[in-house]
């Protein structure tokens, strides 16, 4: 059995599959399976990754289903009792995958392990992400909210510097299938609702904005992103521990800000305002939700 299992979604990614497999190929460890999952590329992206003549890279392939299907695909074949991602268009800094297991071993309660990232901007520089909510720099262990995390700063949790245990991420449901953006903060949204998230700022990832076709870029954000729902129901239903309860709303919040303000910056005030009174939190008295009233009240002024 593997120590880790690392699933790799492809499509239409030929040019950077190489570099994102030659990242998690020299990491330290070796005793490892890559899973390259390619959802229907028309490109050669899978003949770029079937040129990999190391035992441990295998092809999928899988008709187009999306990302999510791609990466629960993986999952279910992954042998490893622990799974990693990283996106084709990604890559990993030495010492990654090693942080990642090690923080396994330290927090075996964790349901989620997460390293530090860094940005690659399209001129070539990096930038760092403004974390809040949790130690500086050279501090790994449990953050002690996920959800005061993710609502104060950068996410804490980015899905190429992520790993956990296939059980957790079988019992949470896996990836939200047909959902094309925010998929990823759903499932770790679910797990940290349930489990501990551990964290280092050791072995970085590298999230590369420099790359093209990047699915972020071509899918906007006019729509109610699922972690809200997801959280909604949860907080109707009464099943959110009560020290959780104000980070998550304001993490809510803060989802619901960046669907409205896309929809505002595109003129369309009245959807905004419709999405913000569906979401649930529009009489919220938080900063993000201020905004975006105060907006709508001006027409998107």
């Amino acid at each position: 059995m593997p120590e880790a299992t690392v699933v790799i979604p492809l499509f239409n990614k030929g040019p950077y599959i190489g570099r994102a497999l030659s990242s998690v190929l020299n990491q330290g460890l070796q005793d490892i399976e890559v899973l390259v999952v390619d959802d229907g590329s028309s490109d050669d992206g899978p003949e770029q990754a079937a040129a990999f003549r190391d035992p441990r890279v295998r092809l999928i392939r899988q008709s187009h289903g999306g990302v999510s299907t791609a990466r629960n695909n993986g999952i279910r074949t992954a042998c490893s009792p622990f799974v990693a991602f990283l996106d084709a268009d990604d890559e990993w800094r030495p010492g990654h995958l090693e942080t990642l297991l090690r923080l396994h071993t330290s927090f075996p309660g964790a349901g989620i392990c997460a390293t530090s990232y860094v940005f690659i901007m399209p001129d070539g520089t990096r930038r760092a992400p403004t974390f809040s909510g949790f130690p500086c720099p050279l501090w790994e262990g449990l953050l002690p909210d996920y959800f005061r995390a993710a609502a104060m700063g950068k996410p804490p949790v980015f899905t190429s510097a992520a790993g956990a245990p296939k059980k957790v991420l079988l019992e949470a449901g896996l990836f939200a299938e047909g959902v094309h953006l925010g998929e990823d903060l759903d499932l770790w949204g679910r797990i940290a609702l349930e489990s501990p998230v551990a964290f280092s700022h050791s072995g970085p990832s590298c999230y590369r904005k420099d790359a093209g076709n990047r699915l972020c870029v071509r899918i906007p954000r006019e729509r109610e992103l699922p972690f809200v729902a997801t959280a909604r129901a949860r907080l109707c239903k009464g099943k959110v521990p009560d020290h959780l309860v104000p980070s998550l709303r304001a993490y809510c919040c803060k989802l619901v800000y960046l669907s409205c303000r896309h929809l505002l910056r595109a003129g369309r005030v009245d959807d905004a305002a419709l999405l913000l009174h569906k979401s649930g939190f529009e009489g919220e008295e938080n900063g993000h939700i201020r905004r975006i009233r105060t907006a709508v009240a001006g027409k998107g002024g």
